[in-house]
């Protein structure tokens, strides 16, 4: 039984060492002893299976054993491989051993050519109704060799639930683009086949409209959102390298993902990334405004422009520009507008002019009225953070009118306690808090405050290391 084969890397990550070579390799599951290793129906015995059920060859693609981003070599036309193609990538059991039921040998050539990483690392996978055998992985040398796998140490056993028909297509409508996820993450629970590549795509949403997603194994009791399927076993997902990226003709962004078995996975949208804009908000203070803002990023920005009007009158003014910094990173920047008159309520908004002329409004209005004694807060207010985005420390503010018992807490995407700030009885005014995320990891997170029973709101802040 002699059999010649030549290996090729079909993988989603290449291995360091490349070098054109020649792999001849013959697979059995019984030794020229006649010792085999029959496989079976179960996993604990059982028939063995019939012949002619299928065992697929499977290339270690990232030298770490077999997982979910492994992929059979690609088949070329019958008698005529061309380069990096194979002449088949199954076999069938076949008994080839003096008829023993359940074991197999290889009875013609196996043949790849290509350049093909060394060592050449290969397993095996057999899928019968409910369950699936899968082999260790044998290193090929050059030239000539003949792996044995005829003992159940060479052998791991998964029982499986066959047949799984999830769709390999997950598209998630994310109508409104940034403010589909304006004040919480959105959560859904994804079900996935093992090995099937599967492409999950958000949208109607713009080019500089990414979102921020985090896909966790399983959807338990306890996630927030609701999100529950207790029957559903979890499944870690292997992403595709390259992330999420942008489909122009779909108006999407989409990834492709692997399942490392049949099961469920959570989705959680944390947010919608704004190419530029970050934050805007106003403060009172005695006969002026202080205004703040940030961005996310920056390119090509001459100034901002600052535009006001009094509450209840209908257009805006210019009042003042800020000459922008233009860092790929963002940057904070604030502007006191000193010509406001104490017991009048305005309005501001601000507008990014670019270097080629071009602008473009912000989209959002904020408003203060400035006092005699700007330390005499008349409403509960939670403002947002600064600077935002941050790393590893921001400042929070909320104003309080009366003393009161307050509590500040900060939460992660999931909904989980990260840090009390505040758990305390507090005078009446405004109060900066500063709160150093140098534990935690980058992302979304929400920050809640409560005065006694008469407050509460959340904003959001994003940690970016």
């Amino acid at each position: 039984m002699k059999i010649k084969a030549m290996f090729v890397a079909v993988a989603l990550f290449a291995m360091a060492s490349i070098s054109q070579a020649q792999f001849n390799s013959g697979f059995t599951s019984c030794n020229i002893s006649g010792v085999c290793f029959p496989l079976t129906s179960s996993c604990t015995g059982g028939e063995p299976l019939a012949d002619g059920t299928m065992i697929k060859i499977y290339w270690d693609a990232n030298n770490n054993g077999p997982d979910a981003l492994d992929q059979q070599p690609v088949v070329g036309p019958e008698g005529n491989p061309g380069f990096g193609e194979c002449n088949f990538n199954t076999f069938p059991i076949n008994g080839y051993w003096n008829g023993v039921p359940g074991t197999f040998g290889m009875e013609q050539t196996f043949t790849i050519s290509s350049h093909t990483p060394s060592p050449s690392l290969y397993y095996l996978v057999v899928d019968a109704p409910g369950i699936r055998w899968t082999s260790v992985v044998v290193t090929v040398p050059d030239n000539y060799s003949e792996p044995v796998l005829e003992t159940p140490e060479e052998w791991s056993c998964a029982v499986t639930q066959l047949p799984c028909d999830e769709p390999n297509f997950i598209g998630i409508e994310t109508l409104g683009g940034r403010d589909f996820v304006a004040t919480h993450p959105y959560y859904q629970c994804l079900h996935f086949c093992a090995g099937v590549p599967t492409t999950i795509c958000l949208g109607p949403l713009a080019a500089d409209e990414r979102p921020h997603v985090l896909l966790l194994p399983g959807c338990s009791p306890g996630t927030p959102g609701g999100v529950c399927d207790e029957q559903c076993p979890p499944t870690p997902l292997f992403e595709d390298p390259t992330g999420w990226t942008y489909n122009p003709s779909s108006a999407s962004w989409c990834i492709v993902v692997l399942a490392g078995n049949d099961g469920c996975a959570c989705l959680c949208l944390e947010f919608i990334e704004s190419a530029e804009n970050g934050s805007f908000d106003a403060v009172a203070r005695d006969n002026s405004v202080e205004l703040s803002w940030n961005t996310l990023a920056e390119s090509n920005v001459a100034r901002f422009d600052v535009s006001r009007k009094i509450s209840g009158h209908e257009s805006f003014s210019l009042v003042g520009s800020v000459e922008a910094v233009n860092t790929t990173s963002g940057s904070s920047y604030t502007y006191v507008d000193n010509d406001a008159v104490n017991g009048t309520s305005y309005e501001y908004m601000l507008t990014t002019i670019n270097m080629d002329g071009s602008s473009e409004a912000w989209g959002m209005i904020v408003s203060a009225t400035p006092s005699t004694d700007a330390a005499v807060i008349t409403e509960y207010a939670l403002h947002q953070n600064y600077p935002n985005p941050f790393n590893p420390s921001t400042n929070l503010v909320f104003d309080v009118v009366t003393e009161n018992v307050v509590n500040l807490t900060v939460y992660n995407a999931m909904g989980q306690q990260v840090a009390s700030l505040v758990n305390g009885t507090l005078g009446a005014g405004r109060h900066t808090i500063s709160f150093d995320a140098s534990n935690l990891t980058s992302g979304l997170y929400f920050y809640t405050v409560k005065v006694g029973n008469e407050f509460t709101a959340t904003k959001k802040m994003l940690l970016v290391k």
